[in-house]
């Protein structure tokens, strides 16, 4: 114990005599460790630890596909009736629960907030185990078709909107003409289920009849929802696979609904597929390949500061040769060298991971700000057991991995042989071995993570500066709620409103549509040849081209009166004109349902995505309640100066969500945005790290070597052939570190099972070549740097003994 103690005092003292280096060393580690925390944490929460609701693996999602003749998929979303049909009969799950997303005005509140609303069966709650801190979840009173009007608040709510009113159980909430009467506030433990998308909050629930879909939608079977959703949970000890239950609920849907739409033509050959997926494998999907990226980009990280400080402890212990051999000299043996160096390491290494906590913390942070909205379970990070199994772990790992390796560069015999010539001309040197393994390790690991970093890079930058075929700059899309009215006041009521806005001076063109990334999809078949198409479409109005700036390529615009009308007529976008171009000039095409094309236009493709989709248009009810507005150049416009303009006309009316088209773009290009500064900062972090680590690894090298390069000077060897000398000794050690970089990007691609990237293999090479390049410079420069300074120096200075 006294000899421990006696060590720790030393090591401590000598980590005080040593400032700089030992920030140094605690500083890279605790950052690389502190991303690495975070990043394990996050892969975690979100791979491995379980959901936050009892019997957590008895639960699935269940998605239904729509499969068309040419067995490719149509939609991946529910049919209504389907999904009854599903509720009613299936037998698979011992319990299932219906959930329909939607969102709604309160116009009982002052305010009039726009809320999220998840209207749901009441197995909804048993399900999730979701409690409630003031009454009382859904029970039998309100299972369908009892329609009996209750509504359950979510804590946040009731806290923001109902100033956490204690009495709130029995008031009523009014939405879109109907009150509810409040009989619960579900409790702030609860963890929202992000089956609706990552970042989605409910803001109330509501009881599954009283759901959005129109009566008429309720009674078609062709018709998709996105937001219609189905979980179920398995009996104890169940042994039906994942296949199975799919199996059997498909054949119960399809069966169904091949009788329902057996007399439309358009729906021949095509056919429903149920898919089963456990619950959390549902949540995580879409998400897994960026926790991984992530995860590599972090070991990575890792691994190039590893590198650089047992290359700062290897020329530390060159320089401390002296100490070392006076300890040898009075006894000390190779064991309690190890025992020296283990404890000056491990309280290095102790810093570091105390200030990695708090890096990790500050990264679930930026996490939760920046990607809440696009990565599932956020709200569930935090310091945990794993965290602190992965902290001690690295510590332990770390302070017996670098103490080993910088045991192994102590030359123990060669120690006594430094202190007897008194340190000249006996410095203990690092095996070349080892160098070439520190430099090809390098090597390997920046240009692995430097290529992923630009291959991610390009995708990205591809997804933003891709032209998209409109403009969405000053303008912006309303929706309003609008109370049940006759429509000749209803459409009375929007003409005054589309006047009003027309009138603002800022404001220079209102068109009746929605914004340009919404589409619906719609069936149709032409009638020279019966041909069916499953094509998206929307609604606009005579304005809305022009507006957004859309060019039309041939043909005719939409007319006041034909819109007025309501006359079937499409305009259809050159992709789909293309598929239709088979059969002649496509203007005057005509379809079974009556429509008749009348002009082309430019496609255009939705922020975010890569690919360019057959669509058409047709003319929009003067009753749509969805506007967009396009203000004069270099002028703005405000939800509240919106809402003035809307309670002018009629207080009735309220704005149910206002937003700029800019603002939905950058939405749509966040995740491309963050990935394209992401990786540029990998890439540069890498690039630095990696120049730090080969540049002290031959710096030590070189200064290891001066005699013998003063010794080629004296000689008549100029500046060029030592730096040739140096550069060709490296090389191979440069050589296997690209070629294991290749070995690595072959076992991610391999361990991963998806395409990182939609490049061709052209490119792949290109941007491969050019990675290798750049490590090649930076090592060319690793190499030039530290030579140089014998080059400049006069002959004699090299040739001495000592520095």
């Amino acid at each position: 114990m006294r000899l421990f103690i006696y060590l720790i005092k030393q090591a401590y003292l000598n980590i005080k005599q040593n400032v700089m280096f030992s920030a140094a060393v605690i500083m890279t580690m605790a950052i690389a460790l502190g991303a690495l925390l975070c990043v394990a944490t996050l892969a975690y929460v979100m791979l491995i630890k379980p959901l936050p609701y009892p019997e957590q693996d008895q639960l699935y999602a269940v998605d239904q596909q729509l499969i068309n003749s040419e067995n490719k998929t149509d939609s991946n979303a529910f049919i209504y009736p389907n999904l009854m049909h599903l509720y009613q009969n299936q037998q698979v799950f011992e319990h299932s629960a219906l959930m329909y997303l939607d969102g709604s005005v309160v116009t009982s509140l002052p305010s009039e907030p726009m809320m999220e609303i998840k209207y749901v069966s009441p197995q909804w709650f048993k399900l999730l185990n979701i409690n409630t801190i003031i009454g009382r979840p859904f029970n039998d009173n309100e299972a369908l078709n009892t329609y009996n009007p209750v509504a359950v608040l979510s804590y946040h709510t009731w806290q923001t909107e109902f100033s956490s009113d204690p009495n709130i159980l029995n008031k009523n909430i009014t939405l879109d003409g109907k009150s509810f009467s409040i009989i619960g506030v579900i409790d702030p433990a609860f963890k929202e289920l992000p089956i609706a998308g990552a970042g989605y909050n409910t803001q109330l629930y509501l009881p599954w009849d009283f759901n959005s879909v129109s009566e008429h939608d309720r009674k078609q079977w062709g018709n998709d929802d996105g937001g219609l959703m189905f979980i179920g949970k398995t009996a104890s000890g169940s042994t039906l696979s994942v296949e199975q239950m799919s199996q059997q609920l498909t054949q119960l849907i399809d069966q169904q609904w091949q009788i329902q739409v057996s007399d439309q033509h358009f729906f021949k050959d095509w056919r429903i597929q149920i898919n089963t997926s456990p619950l959390k494998t549902k949540i995580i999907s879409g998400s897994t390949k960026t926790v991984y990226l992530l995860l590599i980009g972090a070991i990575g990280l890792t691994l190039i500061s590893i590198a650089n400080i047992a290359n700062l402890l290897l020329s530390r212990n060159a320089e401390r040769q002296q100490q070392l051999a006076i300890t040898a000299a009075v006894g000390a043996t190779s064991r309690h060298i190890f025992y020296t160096l283990l404890c000056e390491i491990g309280l290095l290494m102790i810093a570091a991971m105390v200030f990695a906590q708090f890096i990790a913390v500050l990264g679930f942070d930026l996490l939760h700000y920046y990607l809440n909205d696009h990565l599932p379970r956020l709200n569930e990070l935090s310091l945990n057991g794993v965290s602190v199994l992965v902290s001690f772990g690295s510590l332990i790992i770390l302070t017996l991995a670098l103490s080993y390796v910088a045991k192994r560069s102590v030359n123990y015999r060669a120690l006594n042989a430094s202190l007897q010539a008194s340190g000249k001309g006996n410095a203990v040197q690092v095996s070349k071995n080892t160098r070439s393994a520190f430099i090809i390790s390098q090597v390997a690991i920046a240009t692995t993570l430097i290529f992923i970093n630009v291959l991610l890079f390009k995708d990205a930058l591809t997804l933003i500066e891709q032209p998209l075929g409109y403009q969405p700059d000053h303008t912006y899309a309303i929706v309003l709620s609008v109370p049940e009215m006759k429509k000749e006041a209803r459409l009375s009521q929007l003409n005054a409103l589309k006047t009003a806005l027309s009138n603002t001076a800022k404001i220079d063109i209102v068109s009746q549509s929605m914004r340009p990334s919404i589409f619906g999809t719609y069936a149709l078949t032409t009638a020279h040849d019966n041909k069916g198409y499953s094509i998206s479409g929307k609604d606009i109005d005579e304005h809305y081209f022009k507006l957004i700036n859309q060019r039309l390529l041939a043909g005719d615009n939409f007319t006041q009166q034909q819109v007025d009308n309501r006359e079937p007529l499409i305009i259809v976008n050159d992709i789909f004109a293309k598929r239709l171009a088979q059969h002649g000039d496509v203007i005057g095409t005509t379809f079974n349902n009556g429509a008749r094309i009348i002009g082309i236009v430019e496609s255009i493709t939705i922020p975010g995505t890569s690919v360019k989709h057959p669509r058409f248009y047709y003319s929009a009810s003067r009753t749509r309640n969805m506007l967009l507005v396009k203000v004069k150049p270099n002028q703005s416009l405000t939800r509240e100066e919106v809402i003035k303009i809307i309670k002018s006309v009629d207080k009735r009316l309220s704005l149910f969500s206002f937003s700029s088209l800019t603002h939905n773009k950058e939405q749509r290009l966040f995740s491309a945005t963050t990935t394209a500064t992401v990786t540029t900062a990998l890439t540069i972090i890498t690039l630095i790290l990696s120049a730090i680590g080969l540049f002290g690894v031959l710096k030590y090298s070189t200064r290891m070597r001066r005699f013998e390069i003063g010794t080629r000077m004296a000689i008549g060897a100029n500046g060029r052939t030592i730096l040739s000398m140096i550069i060709k000794e490296n090389l191979l050690a440069l050589l296997a570190g690209l070629i294991a970089s290749v070995a690595i990007l072959l076992i991610i691609y391999f361990s991963i099972k998806q395409p990182l990237t939609q490049l061709n293999v052209i490119e792949l090479i290109t941007i491969y070549l050019s990675t290798s390049v750049t490590v090649i410079v930076v090592c060319f420069f690793a190499c030039y740097l530290p030579v140089q300074h014998f080059i400049k120096q006069p002959v004699i200075n090299n040739l001495k003994t000592s520095e």
